[in-house]
């Protein structure tokens, strides 16, 4: 709660608490002066591919998921762009932080909704039979970024979101960590797809991708770079992390009810 950016006592419903704000500098950009590195748009579970065929042959199993069903009505002509390129998954959980954030800089577009269904978006639904990106309600929100080409971030609504509110408007010019919007009561999550060699996603989040593992990650959390250059390291997977860590990994996956820990930790795969 020491995140929180208004009191307890001022909420007036669970509903403003499920979104609620935190403060400025709860959630920092990891790399704020170098703009080729790409940064995680929500507190979330994720999966990351460098390919599109990597994605629906390890994860999204729903027969009939297609880029061109997924950006629907709102933008068919952009869904060429990215057949081939890279998609990375952020999942948030009823327990996270609901309010998401800008992954690249750049010129935000014109956001358009698809409506659909709510259907649960937990990792048995996703790798079943069901297209349930193609086929819930989302919000499609472009951004043309100055290092990855067109970004299009797509916020799928799920089981029990109320809606999904976009805080920016269209022409801004947003930076990373900074907030796009959030969602309201209810699971959710975060697509965001990238044009064929225009970034990388970060080794250790590929890695456990493949087996198939979720990562936990946080906003502003490095998760890709753009190609000929390096990672952000200090964000990515430690060989031996200290005993605080673990449990502070382990308070992070868990929720809020495990015993908290002083030290921060580095991108933790949620087994």
């Amino acid at each position: 709660m020491a995140e929180v950016l208004r009191p307890t006592d001022q909420f007036k419903n669970f509903n403003e608490f499920f979104y609620r704000e935190l403060k400025p500098d709860a959630r920092p950009c990891s790399a704020p002066t170098r703009p080729e590195i790409v940064t995680s748009p929500a507190d979330c579970r994720s999966v990351v591919f460098n390919r599109m065929d990597e994605a629906t042959k390890i994860w999204v199993k729903g027969r009939e998921f297609t880029v061109d069903r997924l950006l629907g009505s709102a933008y068919p002509d952009d869904a060429k762009r990215y057949r081939e390129g890279a998609m990375g998954i952020f999942r948030l959980a009823p327990q996270d932080y609901h309010r998401f954030h800008i992954p690249v800089d750049g010129i935000m577009g014109e956001p358009k909704l698809i409506e659909g269904e709510y259907y649960t978006v937990n990792p048995m639904a996703i790798r079943s039979a069901l297209d349930v990106y193609g086929e819930n309600i989302r919000v499609i929100v472009p951004i043309d970024s100055e290092r990855h080409g067109r970004v299009m971030v797509v916020c799928v609504g799920a089981m029990m979101v109320g809606s999904t509110v976009i805080t920016r408007k269209p022409g801004e010019h947003v930076r990373r960590a900074e907030e796009l919007g959030y969602f309201k009561f209810g699971g959710s999550t975060l697509l965001v797809l990238f044009e064929p060699g225009s970034m990388v996603f970060d080794s250790d989040l590929t890695d456990n991708s493949n087996v198939p593992l979720e990562t936990l990650i946080r906003v502003g959390m490095s998760i890709g770079h753009s190609v000929n250059h390096a990672p952000h390291t200090p964000d990515m997977r430690k060989e031996n992390p200290t005993f605080a860590e673990k449990q502070d990994a382990k308070r992070r996956i868990e929720g809020s009810l495990a015993p908290p820990s002083n030290s921060g930790a580095s991108s933790t795969a949620a087994q």
